[in-house]
């Protein structure tokens, strides 16, 4: 799935990219840009938009306890193991603060820079197992942040660029099985905290006036795998896992102050 992902931004950024290039180098260069004072500089701004966040729960084999080592999981005598996904969408919003600067290369305007941001989000989802609908898993997460990179190519006005590095979030994971026999309670376990893992993604900027420009941008996040587990109340000694995978998308606009 993730290459997948990688394989439809990589071609999406390509085509932006492409047209960028061509709308760009259609423009005259201004002399501020050509010298490399265009878009260098540092900024603040605020951003809101819109988050989904998607969690495929795998049942996974145990690793601890007497049944370690069978192949046996929560739900399953071996392999396949079932996968439960969950998913949940809300509204974000926040901060940022980053440095751009500016070179001429071949009649074009490149534009290095990085960024930091931090955001606040609701986005819990909860899945029941094909299984059995006894097992439910959910994730949870308020708050996330990025240390990006940035890469694009300017006009006067226009910047497109594309953005990447580490994420961070505050996220929690959970599976719990609250059948009434043989015992209540059978199972509930949880996992996470701060995790981090990677984020891409692009967007274009308008410089409306001389320090202020207003932004779109799409971010992809994957936190990789973060396990729940933990003892089971019944049976004795079992030691639920299941292991999430837990995957982000926003798409926000942005008003920037620029120093």
């Amino acid at each position: 799935m993730i290459q997948k992902r990688l394989v439809v931004l990589a071609t999406a950024f390509g085509a932006l990219f492409a047209g960028a290039v061509q709308a760009i180098a259609a423009d005259p260069i201004d002399v501020d840009v050509a010298v490399g004072r265009g878009w260098t500089g540092c900024y603040a701004g605020v951003n809101v938009g819109y988050v989904r966040g998607d969690d495929d729960a795998t049942d996974s084999p145990f690793t601890q306890g007497p049944f370690a080592g069978t192949g046996a999981s929560w739900n399953s005598l071996g392999a396949p193991y079932e996968t439960i996904g969950s998913d949940s969408s809300s509204a974000i919003g926040g901060v940022e603060l980053g440095c751009d600067y500016q070179v001429p290369a071949g009649g074009l305007n490149l534009v290095f820079g990085g960024a930091v941001d931090f955001s606040l989000l609701n986005v819990n989802g909860e899945g029941t197992s094909a299984i059995s609908a006894d097992t439910h898993t959910s994730f949870d997460t308020d708050w996330a942040g990025t240390l990006r990179a940035r890469i694009g190519l300017a006009s006067p006005d226009v910047l497109f660029y594309a953005t990447g590095g580490l994420a961070v979030a505050d996220i929690g994971v959970r599976a719990f099985d609250l059948s009434t026999a043989p015992t209540p309670g059978t199972m509930d376990v949880s996992g996470g905290g701060t995790e981090t893992g990677w984020v891409i993604g692009g967007g274009a900027e308008w410089r409306f006036a001389s320090n202020w420009s207003v932004s779109a941008e799409y971010l992809h996040f994957d936190f990789g795998s973060i396990t729940a587990t933990g003892p089971a109340v019944f049976p004795p000694g079992a030691f639920p896992r299941f292991v999430n995978d837990v995957e982000f998308d926003t798409v926000r606009v942005g008003l920037k102050w620029r120093m």
